[in-house]
């Protein structure tokens, strides 16, 4: 007779090849975030520094917080990037063959 939560293991176990697909969609997920936060972050950019030109500092100021996020996400989404690409060759050269 099965214990309780017995019926959960073979939903807590995920094949290679599955968990491989969920971290690539994963990654491209996280490249997507990168793009967009790049794009944003120059475009933020340049609004604030518009603003300034025109000596409009409180919308400045608001438009550099923007910029402060959009960099937050630029390196939570580096850090997930630059991770895994040593971690994967950390595991094809550690690979025996």
């Amino acid at each position: 007779m099965a214990g309780p939560g017995m019926e959960f293991d073979d939903l807590a176990r995920i094949d290679r090849a599955t968990w491989r697909r969920y971290l690539f969609y994963i990654d491209l997920a996280v490249f997507l975030i990168f793009a967009v936060s790049l794009a944003l972050v120059v475009r933020h950019t340049y609004q604030a520094g518009q603003l300034v030109a025109k000596d409009q500092f409180g919308s400045a100021t608001r438009t550099l917080w923007f910029v402060v996020t959009d960099t937050a996400f630029l390196v939570g989404s580096l850090s997930w990037i630059v991770y895994r690409f040593f971690r994967n060759q950390y595991l094809v050269l550690t690979r025996r063959f």
